[in-house]
């Protein structure tokens, strides 16, 4: 039976996102929030502490009482409006459109050469769940997200020298401390315990496994204490390979690393595009001031172009991400009131929302303060981070062209034209 609460309580348009976030983190048993000017109902599978769930609304809104109404993203470019792709390119730094065509012409011969999978099919369709938030990718998707990892890494690497890191899907938990993740985006983050090696704890273990109580908190007991965690971010392994080294303020080093990276986000997961497992391709830039607006103005028009080139309705536009904590609202105020986050932000028809497919943050000296990364004064040097969502790229593609992956590559490649065309 469906529970529904109705709260009284102001929120401006730039706090909804975090609130319903942050309420579906919390109690899983919530499946919507609808807004008015002047109160929010919520919707649940099951019944609410209502006590509890208004005093968590209370909370979280108390957090960004300080942020101004009136402050929220700024679009900076919408491909739905007329002219606004020329205009665009027209007044700043772009990126060097013809190693993205070269790129994007791989891509393209590489859907259309995925071999069909025999008539017989274990996985017919693009994905099966195993879990909110877990997939296992059929044939077409895997070609397809292998195609996309190849497109976005050829475009930074084929363009800045990068260097290329492989990094591990689990990081130690002092390093995430650090790297004041902790701060900023404790709710991501999932610990991983291995089995205690007390010989008496652990031979104990499969009985208990076997016995109905499995699903209970007392499998703490059978664990040793975590210190790693799933990697929420597969930049944050790249810092410390830095660590007291010195960076030039007329340099700019650039690391290409992807991978698997995990973000537990409790009720907020489904099978399209909240992932607790994704996959992603990002670079980290290391460097003075100077090489760094350039390079950021350049990713800013990467985003653009690719988003251009695989057909997709998008905007680009300053984001914020979801803060929990105290100190909520003064994050949130910061990065929107300094645009140091952008996003491609792609419209979906399923989803009923755009969707954040890429990134482009600005960190300025926050992870060189952390790992002494200093320039040749011995201040710290700058760092930002371009990150592209595979997975949701993916299911966006697959939302529009269906399994027919000779279909979208024939698209890309009219794409490439009419861009090198725009663009000449």
């Amino acid at each position: 039976m469906m529970n529904q609460l109705t709260i009284a309580v102001h929120t401006a348009p730039p706090l909804r996102d975090n609130l319903t976030t942050q309420l579906r983190f919390h109690f899983p048993e919530i499946t919507a929030l609808e807004f008015t000017d002047d109160e929010v109902t919520i919707h649940a599978e099951q019944e609410l502490a209502t006590a509890t769930v208004e005093r968590t609304v209370r909370r979280i809104l108390d957090r960004f009482a300080s942020v101004p109404p009136a402050i929220r993203s700024k679009v900076l470019l919408d491909s739905r409006v007329a002219g606004s792709m020329e205009a665009w390119g027209s007044r700043r730094p772009t990126f060097p459109v013809a190693k993205l065509a070269d790129a994007a012409r791989a891509f393209s011969e590489e859907l259309r050469g995925a071999v069909p999978p025999p008539r017989r099919r274990v996985l017919p369709d693009r994905s099966a769940p195993l879990h909110a938030g877990i997939n296992v990718y059929g044939h077409e998707t895997a070609a397809l997200l292998a195609a996309l990892d190849r497109l976005t890494s050829s475009c930074i690497r084929g363009v800045y020298e990068a260097e290329v890191i492989h990094v591990p899907s689990l990081i130690p938990s002092s390093l995430v401390e650090r790297a004041g993740y902790v701060d900023t985006g404790c709710q991501h983050l999932s610990f991983v315990a291995p089995l205690s090696t007390d010989p008496d704890v652990f031979d104990a273990f499969v009985p208990f496994w076997k016995s109905d109580g499995r699903d209970d908190r007392s499998i703490l007991d059978y664990v040793r204490t975590p210190r790693d965690l799933l990697s929420p971010a597969a930049c944050l392994s790249t810092y410390p390979l830095l660590e007291g080294q010195t960076v030039a303020s007329d340099e700019a080093l650039v690391l290409s690393v992807g991978g698997s990276v995990f973000r537990d986000e409790s009720g907020n997961l489904n099978n399209r595009e909240r992932l607790l497992e994704f996959h992603t391709q990002e670079m980290v830039v290391i460097g003075g001031a100077d090489p760094l607006a350039r390079i950021h103005a350049e990713l800013a028009d990467l985003l653009v172009c690719v988003a251009t080139v695989l057909g997709l309705d998008f905007s680009l536009q300053s984001a914020a991400d979801i803060f929990f904590g105290d100190a909520a609202g003064s994050l949130l105020f910061n990065q929107l009131a300094s645009t140091n986050k952008i996003e491609l932000a792609v419209r979906s028809a399923s989803v009923g929302r755009p969707v954040a497919t890429a990134s482009l943050n600005k960190h300025g000296s926050h992870f060189a303060k952390a790992f002494d990364i200093t320039d040749e004064r011995g201040l710290p040097t700058s760092t930002m981070c371009l990150g592209f969502g595979l997975d949701r790229l993916a299911y966006l593609l697959f939302e529009r062209f269906g399994l027919d992956l000779s279909a979208l590559g024939d698209q890309v490649d009219a794409n490439v034209e009419a861009l090198l065309k725009e663009r000449a």
